[in-house]
């Protein structure tokens, strides 16, 4: 009987074999587990945030980045500033986060829900308006704050930090 010729007899082709798995498998584990994220996730695509941040509520901060790492930091500005009317009757609401609560006068209440820095008119405001917002969520970093204004001056502010905070404001006009 005369004998096949078998490649796989030859030992380098079993070696290549072998090192060509191993080099799919490597490049298999890079990709998968992350061997160079863009999305502003940490490399191990744990959602963690990006290494530097800075939030600021103010004019927007000058600032570098450390030498040699070539990593600038993020510049967060906070919410708008909402400008009250002169004239006219307004609540003024603000909290970072998201909030909820009612507003009004003489009956007629409105009941609001949203975030940041907002001012709702009064139409034809006379007699007591009364208004009451509460945080949507846990924070005790920031507070929620609740005022009433008539022709571009605060009649009366409310202001909390607890978690699901609650403020109340109630003024006559």
């Amino acid at each position: 009987m005369r004998r096949r010729d078998d490649s796989w007899d030859t030992p380098w082709v079993f070696i290549a074999a072998v090192i060509g798995v191993i080099a799919v498998v490597v490049i298999a584990l890079v990709f998968f587990v992350g061997g160079g994220s863009s999305s502003g996730q940490n490399p191990a695509g744990q959602g963690a945030p990006p290494l530097a941040t800075q939030v600021s509520s103010g004019p927007p901060a000058q600032s570098t980045a450390s030498p040699g790492t070539g990593i600038q930091p993020a510049s967060v500005k906070g919410p708008a500033s909402v400008t009250v009317p002169g004239t006219g009757v307004f609540v003024r609401v603000s909290y970072i986060g998201g909030f909820a609560g009612m507003y009004g006068m003489n009956g007629e209440i409105e009941k609001v829900r949203n975030s940041g820095e907002r001012v709702f008119p009064l139409n034809a405001a006379t007699g007591t308006v009364s208004a009451t917002f509460h945080k949507e969520d846990g924070s005790t970093r920031h507070e929620i704050i609740a005022e009433i204004y008539k022709d571009g001056k605060a009649l009366t502010s409310a202001k909390n930090t607890s978690a699901y905070g609650e403020v109340s404001v109630s003024s006559p006009v």
